[in-house]
């Protein structure tokens, strides 16, 4: 089961990244005489929607990351905001401690230092809902 740092972190993720998209969504309709066709994609199951997003909370951990050290704010980022740039799903957390290190090399980030500083936000973020 998540935790509730966890919980909050991953709503306040899906609020910053809710934005409007850079690019127009692909077409939902065939273009061929046949338009009335919707792909199947378009009929999925209520289970399958994301959860709701609880602004207010979001903007209650957005006060943490505000607060946050850059070092602190390139973890989140990592492991919440953009893990895809940081190749935090292919790699695990080695690989985003690679990218983090080579995006500022005086950093000389460890793995065991990402756990620990990522638990101390964590422990920030249930905080502030206690």
């Amino acid at each position: 089961m998540e935790s509730l740092a966890d919980h909050e972190l991953k709503n306040w993720s899906r609020w910053c990244n809710s934005g409007a998209l850079p690019h127009p969504l692909p077409p939902s309709r065939c273009a061929s005489l046949e338009s009335r066709y919707l792909p199947e994609a378009l009929h999925a199951a209520a289970e399958d929607a994301p959860p709701p997003i609880h602004v207010d909370n979001a903007k209650r951990v957005q006060t943490v990351f505000d607060s946050a050290v850059t070092i602190e704010r390139k973890i989140l980022q990592a492991e919440y905001l953009s893990p895809w740039q940081y190749s935090r799903y292919s790699g695990g957390i080695p690989a985003a401690v690679r990218k983090i290190n080579n995006i500022d090399p005086d950093v000389g980030l460890s793995v065991a230092a990402y756990e620990t500083i990522l638990a101390s936000v964590k422990r920030r973020v249930e905080r502030i809902f206690s």
